[in-house]
């Protein structure tokens, strides 16, 4: 989702059939009513979460949680997108914030890789750079949203919330990855 200029409105409810808690969660709890930027306050709170656990397990107990978060926050990131969309209507409430929060924890994806890579993992275990760079080029795609991004958004319902943000961050891991084999982020 693309951050807007203009300060979020609080999402009016347009239906009560909508679960309390999805609509919640779909917010980031709370994050998505953050005044500017919802998008990047979303995007920043799941670096936040993923570097705690970078610099804080070993590489293993890392690529456990990371794949359980992943294959948690997935299927909730759709089902609550969809209780957001009926809740509040419209196509991408700019509320809706847990699909950035997917796209940039699978973005990080690339330095739990990293560590499973010998000639890699001690310079990816070692920088706040990396983290730096997968938090900026996540953000950079899923503002930009080049080819096939923009025309994941034309999907319907939870699954054009979702998917762009998905596809930005298999892009920014992707980049990540580029940039470490490279040596520039060394």
């Amino acid at each position: 989702m693309m951050n807007r200029p203009s300060a979020p409105e609080a999402p009016v409810a347009t239906s009560t059939s909508a679960s309390r808690a999805g609509v919640w969660l779909a917010s980031g709890f709370g994050l998505g009513h953050v005044p500017v930027a919802p998008g990047t306050a979303g995007s920043l709170a799941a670096v936040v979460v993923f570097g705690l656990l970078y610099f804080g397990l070993d590489a293993g107990t890392l690529q456990i949680f990371y794949l359980l978060g992943l294959t948690g926050l997935a299927p909730l990131a759709l089902w609550s997108s969809e209780q957001a969309l009926i809740a509040w209507g419209g196509h991408d409430p700019q509320a809706v914030v847990i699909d950035e929060i997917l796209g940039q924890w699978l973005a990080c994806g690339a330095l739990v890789v990293a560590t499973m890579l010998p000639t890699a993992a001690a310079t990816a275990r070692a920088g706040w750079k990396y983290l730096l760079a997968v938090f900026i080029l996540f953000r950079a795609f899923d503002v930009l949203k080049p080819f096939p991004i923009r025309r994941s958004e034309r999907l319907a319902g939870a699954t054009g919330i979702v998917v762009d943000d998905v596809l930005a961050g298999l892009y920014a891991g992707l980049a990540v990855l580029l940039l470490a084999w490279t040596g520039w982020l060394s």
